[in-house]
């Protein structure tokens, strides 16, 4: 995912050359750079080492256009949908899945040095707002003011404006207090929610691993995965099915370059399956073509 020069960029640009489907497409618009990024299934981790070779001072405003993507920075854990959008630090570490048959976002650049001006210790990153919350609604309703062809330079400066004024709004009713006891209950969900994801990362090609098996292996209830996991607005199955079919995808992909290419039965069976027409039907049902057919060119 690109979320502005020097961040995730290279690593997207590579994966699109590795036959990935996607786009990425930076413009300026009310004052601001801005990144349009279409994405298939792939998971991008921006750690440590990452911040160190590539350095971004930015903060990046990600508004969820279509399809949904998974997004985690700092405690906050979020499945995005359209409308919704999340504030991204890019001096600390963060995770970016984007699934489904396309998933498409707008990326705001936002320089942090403007950032810490305006809002000093409120600019933190992983701050989320559901596509219902009025924030979310002011920031897309001036987006498309922004986007409109008939918006003149004298508006523009007041849009940019806008749109800093919204985020800051956002901000401090995020970081106000009065809300201690869900933020407690948010950050304990939030942190089984990162035991249960990393279990699945690990074991997900096991065909034995379950909901119930993951939550007996943690030591929770059923019903505490599932709560943790509604943090992110889907199941531990979910996740494991997601989970299964990145892998699936990169396989396909892998094969075509192979000069006797793995059976789609072998690549289900590999990837934590173990009934093949199911696998069949999900990956249909996600990519809109049969496995075999994933990642041969169009005739």
């Amino acid at each position: 995912m690109q979320l502005g020069v020097g961040f995730l960029q290279p690593r997207l640009e590579r994966a699109l050359r590795g036959g990935v489907l996607g786009h990425v497409n930076r413009e300026t618009r009310a004052g601001l750079e801005m990144a349009h990024i279409a994405k298939g299934v792939q998971t991008m981790r921006r750690t440590e080492k990452d911040i160190r070779t590539t350095p971004s001072d930015n903060f990046f405003l990600i508004v969820q256009e279509e399809g949904s993507a998974f997004m985690k920075q700092h405690s906050t854990t979020r499945m995005m949908k359209p409308g919704d959008l999340i504030l991204i630090d890019s001096a600390h570490t963060s995770e970016f899945t984007f699934f489904g048959n396309f998933s498409r976002q707008l990326s705001l650049h936002l320089p942090r040095v403007e950032m810490v001006e305006r809002f000093g210790k409120a600019a933190v990153g992983g701050q989320y707002a559901h596509r219902s919350e009025h924030h979310a609604v002011a920031i897309s309703a001036i987006l498309a003011k922004a986007f409109d062809k008939n918006t003149n330079e004298t508006q523009t400066s007041f849009l940019k404006e806008a749109i800093y004024g919204m985020v800051g709004a956002m901000l401090w009713e995020k970081s106000a207090g009065g809300e201690a006891k869900k933020i407690e209950t948010d950050v304990s969900r939030a942190q089984i929610l990162e035991r249960g994801m990393a279990f699945v990362d690990r074991f997900f090609v096991d065909s034995s691993v379950t909901t119930q098996t993951i939550s007996e292996k943690l030591g929770l209830s059923t019903r505490q995965l599932q709560r943790a996991f509604a943090l992110a607005g889907m199941t531990p199955t979910d996740y494991l099915l997601k989970k299964r079919l990145e892998r699936a995808c990169q396989m396909l992909t892998d094969r075509m370059k192979e000069r006797e290419p793995m059976l789609v039965s072998t690549i289900a069976y590999a990837c934590g399956f173990n009934d093949v027409s199911y696998f069949n039907r999900q990956f249909r049902k996600l990519f809109g073509c049969a496995p075999g057919q994933f990642g041969r060119p169009a005739e």
